[in-house]
């Protein structure tokens, strides 16, 4: 299983179970179990999440009572699963409608609805809380991109979800219209103050440590329950997965920088 998937995992418990001693322990029994299932690797992620999440919601989230004092926390589980997953994982609404079994456009929904319930109770931004959540405009010309106060183009543009060609579009017509302009720098203070209400996992010791202890248990339990798929090319992904590993290569590939070209 790639280190980016099990940061992702990692980044996911935190969101659900705010505490990161029992978020990583959640985190590494669920893995396991999901290492049961003869799954191919590029569907174990979306598995596990999806298994991840349902405890989440059995256990009700399982937050500490000191964490409430961030409105993120009295969120219910699947809302932060949705926000965590789309500001610190940069999942797309395609990935989140399939864990979460409904339509990328309810996902869009869910997450403006979402975004501008948090906002109003941020106090960070400049601008006043109350255009927040019209971070949109009505079209002033015909050229303007049609506003959906539900779901709207600010909202998409921000997620990265809108094909390039529009998105070339948008940016052409950003540059000459003030009216989107200032639409668009509305939903990213938003969009920014929002994110900064999610925690996120530190790039310390302490997080690559519980990285590589989740990557340990989960070959460990594909071990067990088939040998077969434990190839030299997995021990090698796994080795290079620890820090350690990584410094050393870093090591040699500078040495022989420095002998080829000295």
């Amino acid at each position: 299983m790639r280190v980016e998937d099990l940061r992702s995992l990692s980044q996911i418990g935190q969101a659900l179970w705010g505490d990161p001693e029992l978020s990583h322990r959640r985190t590494a029994e669920t893995l396991q179990a999901v290492g049961l299932l003869p799954l191919a690797d590029e569907t174990i992620l979306e598995r596990a999440s999806t298994a991840l999440l349902a405890r989440a919601t059995s256990e009700r989230g399982g937050v500490l009572s000191e964490a409430l004092a961030n409105p993120f926390f009295r969120l219910l589980p699947e809302e932060r699963f949705l926000l965590a997953a789309l500001h610190a994982e940069r999942w797309s609404y395609r990935r989140l409608a399939r864990v979460l079994e409904c339509g990328e456009e309810e996902v869009a929904c869910r997450a403006w609805k979402l975004r501008v319930h948090l906002a109003s109770q941020y106090r960070g931004t400049e601008r006043p809380l109350a255009s927040l959540g019209a971070a949109g405009a009505v079209p002033a010309r015909p050229s303007c991109p049609e506003f959906d106060p539900t779901n709207p183009w600010t909202q998409r543009f921000l997620d990265e979800e809108i094909p390039s060609r529009e998105r070339i579009f948008l940016q052409n017509h950003l540059m000459a219209c003030g009216e989107c302009r200032g639409a668009l720098a509305r939903c990213r203070d938003l969009y920014y103050s929002v994110e900064g209400m999610i925690p996120k996992a530190l790039a310390g010791e302490g997080d690559f440590a519980r990285i590589q202890a989740l990557q340990e248990a989960f070959f460990q339990i594909r071990r067990r329950v088939s040998p077969s798929e434990v190839t030299w090319r997995g021990a090698i992904r796994s080795y290079l997965g620890r820090t350690e590993a990584q410094l050393l290569l870093a090591g040699l590939l500078t040495w022989l920088a420095i002998r080829i070209f000295t």
